[in-house]
């Protein structure tokens, strides 16, 4: 039995060890990059819907964008690998660095928060492999395919409107952190760079929150009114924030902000702590 469990110990040690390696870590980092990429080509898509023009304004209208340009496939292959390489990061997270944590709360605080990042780095590795092997992806159509899926089984749309509930949760999360800066604590200490990441935090947090918000009320939206169109995703939202009273001002604003989020996620990959 105590050998057993000594060769245990030892296959999650190594496990461990190679989950962490140097060449992960440099890709690891590399994945923030590819996120603020998106994040910046679905602000300058939203700069275009502000402007009278189309585009989907989600991560799928920004990675087909990137598969368009010159070199596109290679970049969106880079992306995937980035950003798989990212989410393997933050499974290793969840099940090796909350070892170490003795308090039970804090450790499954840990793990839960790790996991989900995980999954979110995980879908958009997804769709880059999507795109790079010459698929297509909606994503204004899926969430809409989704809702009326979800909408069609036993108390689909209570649970539709406690997933709108939960994605407002996660909105108005990005906004404390961006108010408070918490988003700080993610990073090593950026030195003279501090002021302008501090900055782009706030703004780029901030303006990712409220359209999350927005994600979710149109969740609840849809399912209040039995109508699977009225949930969008991502695209939906920003064009909603656009329709309202002076909302070419309020999304052109939105749309910067989301610039910020992709530069910050640049400058997370620099000094984002691993």
């Amino acid at each position: 039995m105590g050998n057993a469990s000594q060769k245990a110990n030892r296959a999650v040690s190594e496990a461990a060890s190679a989950s962490r390696s140097p060449a992960l870590r440099i890709l690891a980092r590399t994945g923030f990059v590819f996120i603020g990429l998106v994040h910046i080509v679905i602000g300058g898509i939203a700069l275009q819907v502000v402007r009278g023009q189309g585009g989907e304004a989600d991560q799928s209208g920004a990675i087909g964008s990137i598969a368009a340009k010159p070199g596109g496939t290679f970049l969106l292959w880079a992306g995937f690998a980035a950003c798989a390489a990212l989410a393997l990061w933050m499974v290793s997270e969840a099940v090796f660095a909350a070892r170490s944590e003795t308090d039970s709360k804090k450790k499954l605080k840990e793990s839960g928060a790790a996991v989900g990042k995980a999954v979110v780095f995980g879908f958009l590795a997804f769709t880059f492999a999507v795109f790079a092997s010459g698929g297509n992806k909606n994503s204004s159509q899926s969430a809409s395919d989704f809702t009326a899926k979800l909408m069609g089984t036993p108390a689909g749309v209570v649970l539709l409107v406690a997933i709108g509930l939960a994605v407002i949760g996660a909105g108005v999360y990005y906004v404390y952190r961006g108010v408070t800066r918490k988003y700080m604590e993610d990073l090593q200490d950026p030195g003279n760079a501090r002021t302008a990441v501090e900055w782009i935090g706030t703004i780029g947090y901030s303006a990712k929150g409220v359209v999350l918000a927005v994600v979710g009320i149109l969740m609840i939206v849809a399912a209040a009114t039995a109508d699977p169109s009225k949930s969008s995703g991502l695209d939906g939202g920003l064009k909603t924030l656009g329709s309202q009273p002076y909302g070419v001002f309020l999304l052109a604003a939105i749309a910067a902000g989301l610039v910020c989020f992709g530069v910050y996620s640049m400058a997370r990959a620099r000094y984002g702590r691993f």
